[in-house]
């Protein structure tokens, strides 16, 4: 064989060997490996575990709660600026209804209200409320309420946070009142939004997608003695040096104290290549890390649950 001819067929064995590697599902530049999580975004992904998901139902609650009791001070108006029971004011419109069910300063089935507030708080020390939303009343009762909301920016000022959502979601509340005892659920479910979070002066943002969280909150004699939270998210960051997705679920009820610090509870994070677990118990969240979801333990980390909780966006 010449030299020539032996180039030639070195050329050829390449290409071959190129394509089959190929084919094959060999490298390329779109097969860069994953770099496997670390304990920096272990402990971001559990420290927005405890936090954000019962607190944006909190805050979505106090936005019906709000809304109810605009309504509720507009009596026989269907159109009105109306001043808030804790300050701020609110303007409102409202439409559908049947008969006069509209000026009954009740949400009802089948009315569409538009609400513009500004620094509005149902009552004084209430959460406040600022922009505009729309709400269309699924149904309603004695004790049941559910609302197909759409929110533009509204801001909800909470005592620890401050969050502006922006998309559409459900908002389900019902009450049960033993004595003076009542328990009160609250499920908010949205197929996505986006948020931000003001906290300690740090300013967030963050997706929300696939929605359906559950609280539920105790008070005896009108003073919070604690709550639960049940359900599953997906959050989606992108922050300098922190980005991921996490799918997020419960793993039955989480408790809560009065002050909203988690007490007990178990949570699954889920990962593009890595699966994050969190059990929180007697003040201490032990954070369990399987790099490549494989169902092995690569690392384990420990937080104060209060610690942890402060690092939340």
């Amino acid at each position: 064989m010449t030299p020539s001819t032996l180039r030639h067929a070195l050329r050829c064995a390449t290409v071959v060997a190129v394509a089959l590697l190929s084919a094959c599902g060999g490298s390329s530049e779109s097969d860069t490996p994953q770099m496997p999580v670390g304990s920096q975004t272990a402990q971001s992904v559990s420290a927005n575990t405890l936090v954000l998901g019962p607190d944006t139902v909190n805050a979505n609650a106090a936005v019906l709660r709000t809304a109810q009791a605009v309504v509720a001070s507009a009596s026989g108006q269907v159109t009105a600026t109306v001043a808030c029971g804790g300050g701020g004011t609110a303007r409102f419109t409202a439409s559908g209804g049947s008969g006069l069910s509209l000026l009954n300063g009740v949400l009802d089935a089948g009315e569409r209200y538009s609400i513009l507030f500004d620094n509005c708080r149902a009552s004084a020390g209430a959460e406040s409320l600022s922009g505009l939303m729309s709400i269309d009343v699924i149904s309603a009762s004695a004790n049941e309420l559910t609302l197909q909301t759409s929110t533009q920016g509204i801001v909800v000022t909470r005592p620890q946070r401050t969050f502006t959502l922006n998309g559409s979601s459900t908002i389900s509340q019902s009450t049960v009142t033993n004595g003076t005892t009542v328990t009160t659920t609250n499920r908010w479910v949205s197929p996505q939004i986006a948020l931000t979070s003001l906290h300690n002066a740090n300013l967030s943002s963050l997706s929300f997608s696939n929605v359906d969280l559950t609280t539920t909150s105790t008070t005896v004699n009108g003073v919070l003695t604690g709550s639960t939270s049940s359900g599953a998210l997906t959050i989606t960051v992108a922050w300098p040096g922190n980005s991921w997705s996490a799918t997020i679920a419960t793993q039955g009820p989480a408790s809560y104290d009065a002050n909203g610090v988690a007490t007990q509870g178990s949570w699954l994070m889920t990962l593009p290549h890595d699966r994050i677990g969190l059990v929180v118990a007697a003040g201490l969240a032990t954070v369990t890390l399987d790099n490549g979801a494989n169902g092995s333990i690569d690392h384990t980390f420990f937080f104060g649950v209060l610690a942890l909780m402060v690092a939340a966006a």
